[in-house]
């Protein structure tokens, strides 16, 4: 296991009963992020895509506790959704 190298804040957001979305951080050196660690307080779903995604209650759920560490090369946001309740997300650049 490869330890990540984290090196500024990421963005964050908080989970709705509707579909919002994270414009992806950058770096520390001031490009978009091409990896990044989404953490959240509770359960919340998300998916990550382009400008306009929408996360349902199909998309990849993520719990607290467990982190996602996601390749967003290409990609522009993180949309979120709430579970069962609003939730803190934090979407954080990895570089590796």
């Amino acid at each position: 296991m490869q330890a990540l190298q984290i090196h500024t804040n990421g963005t964050g957001g908080t989970s709705g009963a509707t579909t919002a979305a994270i414009a992806i951080p950058v770096d520390s050196s001031g490009v978009k992020a091409q990896t990044v660690l989404v953490s959240v307080e509770g359960s919340t779903y998300v998916l990550p895509g382009i400008t306009g995604v929408e996360a349902t209650n199909a998309s990849t759920i993520v719990n607290a506790g467990a982190p996602l560490l996601l390749n967003v090369m290409g990609l522009t946001h993180i949309a979120h959704l709430q579970l069962t309740a609003a939730q803190r997300i934090t979407v954080t650049p990895v570089e590796m």
